[in-house]
């Protein structure tokens, strides 16, 4: 896959913005807190509901699927 000039110049803007917010960003420790939270609070409702997980998960990649499949099928035309 090519990338058009205007889509790199484009990637190294935002990374040229994100970076240097992300390392001067003031709250990295509790949103590193909280990710971890959610990470654990996940990981409990999967271990009392793994076929509920398993069913989102199926859930969401057809979603995902049926989503993709318009423009897959309007860019192979």
């Amino acid at each position: 896959m090519r990338v058009r000039e205007r889509d790199a110049i484009d990637y190294a803007g935002v990374s040229a913005v994100t970076l240097p917010a992300w390392l001067r960003f003031p709250y990295r420790v509790a949103m590193y807190t909280r990710l971890r939270y959610w990470a654990w609070w996940l990981g409990q409702w999967i271990d009392r509901a793994p076929g509920r997980a398993v069913g989102l998960v199926v859930a969401v990649a057809l979603a995902g699927g049926a989503f993709l499949a318009g423009p897959v099928r309007s860019a192979a035309t």
